[in-house]
């Protein structure tokens, strides 16, 4: 219905009857309210009556005035959002602009009814009118939207009609044609009778042909589906004949990605026989299972090599079944063959993988450990069976309890760190006493930490260092110092007398405070060496559950850096460039876990690559860097190694990782006490502009003549 027919539709006279109504009906209900809710507003009857009268002119007059602006909004919305189209736009756009449509008349009724009716012109009324023109603009729409809706039904019902009468009437022309159709065909009926039998024989020998064109394109499209399946199959399907050839009757196209070869070349061994790829040594057995099989009738499944048409070996799975006459006797072998040469592959970089992780371990001279939480043994290295006469734990179904091995008075703090171990708590380390199989004391030192497997403390590992060295060291030391307390006991009554044999003690007592120190300094390099093991090991541990490649490269790289720790064992200082060499190799194994997120940069005058260091101090700093710092894509980490003079400034960005576990600070105080032993000049560790730097002195033997190494 167009925009003119539809206002055509609304003159102002057919309005005026609607408007009036709405208007005394408006004011119904706002007197009803007004005093209901408001008794004192109206003093008497007259006041009411007028009140009302003049609300309904008022009214019609702002009736009046919204509908033509009205009536083109709803056109407008109508061309362009259907109520069925959008009911929620279309209700909030046409309700929004009647509010609008009222506010704007509000003031144009208002201000000449102030003037007219003297009216009082406070806030409250002109917010009471403003309220009752929004709603007066909202009853206009409505009503208006009514009417115009029942304009185009009524037309929509026209139309309606009309059609019908066309289509009865195009029925009716089309039944007279059918009848006069049917009267020329029973005219020619007669004529047509041979020829309509004639035709039927066709028809019918037609459909039949049709049948069959249907039940072929049927089996065609489910042999395409059949074949479709099968090459999507993750192995080659097949059936076969149980002879000496393994005579295939059909086999899936798949075998051709499996051995290089098609499938019709198997097929009635037309160009090679199945059997003539099967690794010759695996014959036999593939033979010997399927007839195992027959005996239970039950399926196989057969792990075996074939030879790849390029000459590699394949492993392959195949998983069948025999197929029986009604007699009993084997007529087919069904069954499916899956590539598993990865599988294989993998099988055995883990097995070569666990075999020089085993090498490894029995390689240290220190014994190696790993306990479950309640203290069974589970691995233990070689040198921990010889040092505490166990067998492997591997091939002992009946596994050892550590407490076993300790004195009664250590065996509450032993269970105590196992209980920690639960927690995931790093015990620091403690000294203890073992009992030898040969029944002799031995204080040991035992560096323990958790083992974690998917984010779950199973167990924990260590390793143990024999300190029976040490002790004797310390007994020393205390035998010589009771002797020079006795003997400066004695020195008061004859020191002339026994001045030469003072000279002597004292000698005695350089030598034993030399002694002392260099026990000091053993000591604090074997806290040195199990501790860059562990953390090697961890990082080894894990490796080895996300890439066995990048693991067998560590483990092969880390030998040869173990090398370097045990050749220093017994130096107290090293070049710089022996150090630098180290760091590097070590370094490397660092990047297998972190690649491209971990950066190290080394920029130093080359006159220094004589100079002197304490063994693994380098790596002590690097360490620490990454183990209290995040180490990712976002945030990688930059180590920078640079001299001021003859101190090595070693600085990384501080990007602190959140840990549950507090660090000792175990590594820094070591390095400390390292230097203080055999330098004036000791290390330091600051945070400066968002860096952590540590500076390290370097040492110049021919000043320090005293220190061996």
């Amino acid at each position: 219905m167009n925009r003119r027919k539809i206002i055509s539709s609304f003159p102002i006279i057919r309005l005026i009857t609607p408007l009036i109504l709405l208007s005394v009906g408006l004011q119904i209900i706002i007197i009803s309210h007004m005093y209901i809710f408001k008794v004192d507003v109206f003093a008497e009857t007259m006041q009411i009556g007028l009140r009302f009268i003049r609300g309904i002119i008022l009214t019609f007059i702002a009736a009046a005035i919204l509908a033509y602006p009205s009536i083109h909004l709803i056109i407008n919305l109508n061309q362009t959002l259907s109520w069925k189209g959008s009911p929620y736009k279309r209700f909030f756009i046409q309700f929004s602009v009647a509010a609008i449509f009222g506010i704007l008349v509000s003031p144009c009724i208002l201000f000449p009814a102030i003037w007219i009716f003297g009216l009082e012109s406070d806030f409250h009324t002109l917010l009471s009118n403003v309220y009752y023109m929004v709603v007066l603009a909202i009853f206009v729409m409505a009503f208006l939207e009514a009417r115009i809706y029942f304009i185009d039904s009524a037309e929509s019902y026209q139309a309606k009609e009309i059609l019908t009468q066309k289509l009865i009437a195009e029925a009716a022309n089309k039944a007279r044609y059918k009848a006069q159709i049917q009267i020329e065909e029973e005219k020619n009926k007669y004529a047509h009778k041979l020829i309509e039998k004639e035709r039927q024989l066709n028809s019918e020998l037609g459909q039949e042909i049709e049948k069959r064109k249907i039940i072929a394109k049927e089996l065609n499209e489910k042999t395409n589906q059949l074949n479709s399946i099968l090459t999507n199959l993750s192995g080659a399907a097949y059936r076969c004949y149980f002879d000496e050839q393994y005579t295939m009757q059909y086999i899936s196209e798949k075998i051709y990605d499996i051995s290089g070869y098609h499938a019709f070349e198997f097929t009635d061994n037309s160009k090679m026989s199945f059997n003539s790829i099967i690794h010759s040594e695996d014959k036999e057995e593939v033979k010997k299972k399927i007839q195992e099989s027959f005996v239970s009738k039950m399926s196989y499944e057969i792990e075996y090599r074939i030879i790849h048409k390029n000459g590699d070996c394949i492993w392959v799975n195949e998983n069948g079944k025999g197929i029986y006459n009604d007699n009993g006797n084997i007529e087919y072998l069904d069954g499916i063959i899956v590539d598993i040469s990865r599988r294989k592959l993998a099988e055995i970089a883990a097995k070569e993988s666990e075999r020089n992780y085993k090498e490894l371990m029995n390689f240290l001279p220190q014994p190696v450990f790993e306990l479950d939480l309640q203290g069974k043994i589970l691995f233990n290295n070689k040198s921990g069976q010889d040092f505490f006469g166990l067998p492997d734990p591997e091939k002992n179904t009946e596994k050892s309890s550590a407490l076993d091995f300790f004195i009664d008075e250590d065996i509450p703090r032993v269970a105590e760190n196992i209980k920690k171990t639960q927690q995931s708590v790093n015990a620091s380390p403690n000294e203890y006493t073992v009992k030898k199989p040969d029944g002799t004391l031995c204080p040991v030192l035992i560096y323990g930490s958790p083992i974690i497997r998917n984010n779950k403390v199973v167990g924990r590992r260590g390793i143990i260092i024999d300190i029976s060295e040490r002790k004797k060291h310390e007994l020393k030391l205390l035998e010589a110092k009771e002797e020079l307390e006795r003997i400066n006991n004695s020195l008061e009554k004859a020191v002339s007398e026994r001045t030469q044999q003072l000279t002597e003690t004292n000698t005695l007592l350089l030598k034993v405070q030399k002694e002392n120190i260099q026990s000091q300094f053993e000591i604090l390099k074997q806290q040195i060496n199990p501790h860059f093991l562990f953390n090697s090991l961890n990082v080894l541990s894990s490796l080895i559950t996300k890439d066995l490649a990048k693991a067998q490269l560590f483990i092969d790289e880390f030998s040869q850096i173990y090398r370097y720790v045990l050749e220093t064992i017994e130096k107290t200082v090293v070049t710089l460039g022996q150090e630098l060499s180290f760091v590097r190799s070590y370094f490397f194994l660092q990047q297998l876990r972190y690649g491209e997120n971990l950066i190290l940069n080394i920029n130093l005058d080359s006159n220094l690559l004589n100079l002197f260091i304490p063994p693994l101090s380098l790596q002590v700093v690097l360490e620490n860097a990454i183990k209290h710092n995040v180490v990712n894509d976002s945030s990688p980490l930059c180590i920078n190694i640079i001299n001021e003079g003859n101190w090595l400034i070693l600085s990384n960005n501080v990007q602190t990782k959140i840990s549950m576990v507090k660090s000792m600070g175990l590594g820094q105080k070591n390095l400390i006490k390292r230097y203080t032993l055999i330098s004036d000049n000791t290390p330091s560790f600051q945070i400066h502009n968002d860096n952590y730097v540590v500076k390290l002195p370097l040492l110049n033997i021919e000043n320090n003549e005293s220190i061996d190494y």
